[in-house]
């Protein structure tokens, strides 16, 4: 009669068991609200990117620091106007190199502040970064930016008259005029966030990246690389034969396949603890038997 219970006690346990791992099975976290394409340039010190595009989520009720946040580390302080980024971290080996229309008004430069970072008051008394929307200089901070699906956010390191070397205008209030005109780049950030990685060797790409790190880029210069990228005729280097050869094995990528879908389906999960349980049962029911005779 003990035996009988104990097996009975045990099947319970392991319905309520396999229960809950369906139930953990089908709960999913929160959909994204939706995706942002952003970078982190720093042409102004002819360095190219911090970070490179890439399309990043972001969930209801989320801000714009919240976005640069899962894109890449920073460091921020706090201020009465929110949240404010000092630096992005970047490793500083390069040797800066100020495109001529910057030296020229930039007499002297200093190192870095904070190691491991590209940071306000880097190189000079008026560095720091500064963002753009969908092309357009922000006129609120990132703690306020609401961001939308489909957003630009792009972020640009600035070494002189807090932006002029970005195409912002500081002359209003007595600072320095805008030493160019700032492209928009945002249709070209987002293609190249959202360009496959298995393209990313493509004559198209490797231009379209070179446009967005250059800082004397101009609006025909963008809107040229848009269109390259954007064109149906890629041309793609051809890549290493013994890649290709991996690449195109049918009894590998299948292989591969069925693994990777054996590890990860929630499906297959709940199947094989069902199994285990199944014949934790028997096997105590099968006991209980045996010691009953």
């Amino acid at each position: 009669m003990k035996f009988t219970k104990f097996a009975a006690g045990i099947a319970a346990a392991a319905l309520l068991a396999l229960t809950a791992v369906s139930a953990g099975a089908e709960t999913t976290e929160a959909e994204p609200a939706g995706y942002v394409a952003f970078t982190a340039v720093k042409s102004t010190i002819g360095q190219g990117f911090t970070v490179e595009p890439v399309s990043v989520p972001f969930y209801e009720g989320e801000k714009g620091i919240d976005v640069v946040k899962r894109a890449a580390e920073i460091q921020y302080s706090e201020s009465d106007y929110g949240p404010y980024i000092t630096g992005f971290a970047d490793n500083g080996d390069e040797e800066i190199i100020l495109p001529d229309e910057i030296a020229a008004v930039v007499s002297e430069t200093t190192g870095r502040t904070a190691e491991g970072y590209l940071s306000s008051m880097d190189y000079t008394a008026e560095s720091g970064w500064s963002y753009f929307v969908n092309g357009e200089y922000a006129m609120v901070g990132i703690g306020d930016y609401e961001p939308a699906d489909g957003d630009v956010l792009e972020f640009r390191f600035s070494v002189y008259g807090y932006g002029a070397d970005l195409g912002v205008d500081n002359s209003s209030w007595g600072g320095a005029a805008a030493l160019n005109t700032q492209p928009d780049f945002s249709k070209l950030i987002k293609l190249c966030a959202a360009e496959p990685e298995s393209t990313r060797e493509s004559v198209e790409f490797t231009s379209a990246m070179e446009v967005l790190a250059e800082w004397g880029a101009t609006q025909e210069d963008v809107d040229a690389a848009v269109q390259l990228l954007s064109d149906e005729a890629r041309t793609v280097v051809d890549y290493d034969e013994t890649v290709v050869e991996s690449d195109d094995d049918p009894v590998s990528d299948a292989a591969s396949e069925e693994a990777s879908e054996d590890k990860a389906s929630p499906e297959t999960g709940v199947e094989g603890m069902a199994v285990i349980l199944g014949a934790a049962v028997l096997a105590c029911g099968a006991l209980a038997l045996s010691k009953r005779k």
